[in-house]
């Protein structure tokens, strides 16, 4: 992951921030939340979660899963999610995954890394500025190419 935010060029702000990222199952109301990753590095973080968000949370057809996730970022206890529009999630994980139905490796191995390491980096600049997600999937929902939805990646950052 390290050496793909290299190789595109991507800075890392808040490289030692720790976090814990959160999975619910909203099917079994039984079943408590859990972590499923811990590690440093906002960006790291993000990346985990727009992976599995967009994996879990957005099926291949469109359809809304049962999982839920969330990044808590221990020293500052705050919550971060994906919010924004569900047309923009779907766009973005067909992009990201394409119809992938199965993780044989894991979730950022399986979709188009770079994609994410661009959403992540672009997603930690708007946490930091006290923003949310919604302009990244407000931009993916108007864009018809992933090209089109990279540069304005660009613009957001």
């Amino acid at each position: 992951m390290i050496d793909k935010m290299k190789s595109l060029g991507v800075s890392n702000p808040a490289p030692d921030m720790q976090w814990e990222l959160w999975y619910q199952d909203v099917f079994d109301r039984e079943c408590p939340r859990r972590v499923e990753v811990i590690g440093r590095g906002l960006m790291l973080g993000l990346t985990e979660l727009w992976a599995r968000h967009l994996f879990e949370t957005v099926q291949a057809d469109g359809e809304k899963g049962f999982s839920r996730f969330n990044l808590w970022c221990t020293k500052e206890e705050k919550s971060i999610k994906v919010t924004g529009t569900w047309g923009g999630m779907v766009r973005l994980r067909k992009w990201i995954f394409g119809d992938k139905r199965n993780v044989y490796k894991n979730f950022i191995e399986e979709g188009d890394e770079g994609l994410l390491v661009k959403i992540a980096r672009v997603h930690s600049l708007l946490v930091l500025a006290g923003q949310t997600s919604e302009g990244i999937l407000k931009a993916a929902e108007n864009c018809t190419s992933c090209e089109d939805f990279e540069a304005q990646l660009q613009i957001l950052a």
